[in-house]
């Protein structure tokens, strides 16, 4: 048996589940995740960079409840961009997916590792850009879930998530609005995507209420 590490860059390692398709699919994630996001420490020190990537957001969560129930994922390859805890990438392989999952920081592919290592999902882990780390690869799904806040990179980001989609693939954002992504869109229409479907859906998150975009695009 493999021994499961307690701490990863520094954080405590716990374990939550979530329930996906009928499964109880067990996390990695940070123990006392909110006394390390800091927000304090955040306003004084412009050199803390607080791990937000251990947040699941509460689009992140939704979408991954729904997509563990699609038996057409199985034996298709799926791509997670900006992954951070990896609970798309999970709900995924949950339903027999191939699934590749990507992120900027090294961390959090470390828990993702983890979490594939708990449930016996093989999920091929990336560390890097979109931009630079997949050359030339393909996937029948790319998923962004909450990825969505960088604002000079949109129209960069829509090209490579674009370039990502196989023919006849589809690419699924999933959008809290956290800022304003209208030129995302339109950067990616000029990019030739094809949008498909489009719901909206409307919950509470801690005191707030939000509304989630669930948009389904076609590759020009």
């Amino acid at each position: 048996m493999i021994e499961e590490p307690r701490r990863i860059g520094g954080f405590p390692v716990t374990f939550k589940t979530l329930a996906l398709g009928g499964q109880r699919v067990a996390f990695a994630t940070i123990a006392d995740l909110e006394s390390h996001l800091d927000r304090d420490r955040l306003l004084q020190d412009e050199s803390f960079e607080p791990p937000y990537w251990a947040l699941v957001w509460s689009g992140a969560r939704l979408f991954a409840e729904s997509w563990a129930t699609r038996p057409a994922l199985a034996g298709c390859s799926v791509l997670d961009v900006g992954c951070g805890l990896g609970v798309v990438a999970l709900a995924a392989a949950a339903a027999g997916a191939r699934v590749t999952a990507i992120d900027r920081a090294p961390d959090a592919i470390e828990f993702l590792r983890l979490s594939a290592q708990r449930n016996a999902y093989a999920i091929e882990t990336i560390v890097g850009d979109l931009y630079a780390a997949l050359p030339g690869r393909q996937f029948d799904f790319v998923v962004g879930a909450e990825l969505l806040y960088e604002r000079a990179e949109f129209a960069s980001l829509a090209e490579a998530l674009l370039a990502c989609v196989a023919p006849g693939g589809r690419l699924f954002l999933i959008d809290a609005h956290r800022v304003d992504t209208r030129e995302f869109y339109t950067a990616l229409s000029e990019s030739g995507a094809q949008e498909k479907s489009h719901a909206r859906l409307r919950l509470r998150e801690e005191q707030s209420l939000i509304e989630i975009d669930v948009r389904e695009f076609a590759a020009g």
